[in-house]
């Protein structure tokens, strides 16, 4: 009997341990998950948590019962290194596997950015959102969000409906070091509206300029520019999940390699990543950008190839991704009557249609975690 291990109980790793239950797996073997408090939390809606659109109770739900049902165990942990022979948990613990799904998610990047780690408030988990939330409702009088991406942009909408809903008058600085909102996707005309939008609305965008030192004051930009805050947060960038790996095994970023199958290469097809934790460059320069989606289709593919290496198969199924940084094809909030959706390069449309797809797949994991499908 192999014991087969799923880290993390993110979008990634629910859908291992769901496929690995239907396909029967964990009938013939032992089949555990490691998740730091037995949680799943339905991250896109973060920044709502914030602006108290939905409480943590809407976003955030136990896999105890779902994994049961699936036969897996659950750890309640997290994993700080992986050999050849073990998974090293937090509390010390070595946990043998046969094949392990390394579905960690990222964690945030500060660039060694001089207090940045220690004076902002990321946007990464109920906790984050949580303290932001009780902040802004303790009073302030500016808030300073650092990265204009995904999240930096959903949360400066957020906070912007409600200071127009609730009759407040701070202020949403939005700061990065490139010269658009959203720039990464390489979307001109996606970038276009989020200004249009993002302005519309009240904020004020400081962009093309980096963030060179924070403290509990404000920001520091290049060039000198100090701007004050009374709560900054830090949605810059991602890194890997911090999980020590042999050398090879990860990226500068941290971001654990994986080929074609999904395998981390040093571990004799043993060790798969999904997900936000995995770095796989398909053509040069085009890697799966950090979406729910491609968590789930990634996971789908590492957990086939298992259950083929278990019946003495070759692990032949190979991931390609769909949503790339060459082929985007993303939607976010901006508040809950705003948005944009871009498709590819050159397409964007300003529609609120995301707030109602992701209320759809909200509701979907708390019938899914809770029992309902």
């Amino acid at each position: 009997m192999a014991r087969i291990v799923v880290v993390g109980s993110g979008f990634g790793g629910v859908e291992a341990v769901r496929r690995l239950g239907q396909l029967g797996v964990c009938e013939k073997h032992e089949c555990l998950l490691v998740s730091p408090g037995k949680r799943f939390v339905y991250t896109p809606f973060l920044p709502m948590i914030v602006s108290s659109r939905y409480s943590l109770g809407d976003i955030v739900f136990s896999v105890e019962g779902f994994a049961l049902r699936h036969g897996f165990t659950v750890v309640d942990d997290s994993v700080s290194e992986v050999d050849t022979s073990a998974l090293v948990l937090s509390s010390g613990e070595r946990l043998g596997y046969d094949y392990a799904v390394i579905a960690a998610g990222a964690s945030p990047a500060y660039y060694n950015v001089p207090g940045a780690r220690e004076h902002s408030v990321g946007l990464y988990s109920p906790e984050d959102a949580a303290r932001l939330k009780d902040m802004v409702r303790g009073g302030v009088d500016r808030v300073v969000i650092v990265g204009a991406g995904f999240v930096g942009v959903e949360l400066a909408g957020e906070l912007l409906w409600l200071r127009e809903s609730r009759g407040l008058s701070y202020e949403v600085v939005l700061v990065d070091m490139l010269g658009e909102p959203l720039e990464l996707l390489g979307n001109k005309m996606a970038s276009v509206k989020a200004r249009r939008v993002l302005e519309h609305l009240g904020a004020r965008l400081l962009l093309g300029r980096r963030v060179v030192s924070v403290d509990d004051k404000g920001v520091v930009l290049e060039g000198g520019k100090r701007v004050n805050a009374d709560a900054i947060v830090w949605v810059a960038g991602l890194r890997g999940p911090g999980i020590g790996m042999p050398r090879g095994s990860q990226d500068a970023k941290g971001f654990i390699r994986v080929d074609r199958a999904l395998r981390v290469p040093g571990f004799g097809g043993r060790v798969y990543a999904v997900g936000d934790a995995a770095r796989l460059e398909t053509k040069p320069y085009c890697l799966a950008l950090k979406m729910a989606r491609e968590a789930l289709r990634s996971a789908r593919v590492a957990v086939l190839n298992i259950a083929l290496s278990l019946s003495g198969l070759p692990a032949r199924e190979e991931y390609e991704p769909r949503i790339t940084n060459c082929t985007p094809q993303v939607g976010l909030s901006i508040g809950p009557e705003s948005g944009i959706v871009a498709l590819g390069k050159s397409v964007a449309i300003e529609s609120s249609m995301m707030n109602y797809y992701h209320e759809k797949m909200r509701r979907t994991y708390k019938r899914l975690l809770g029992g309902g499908i």
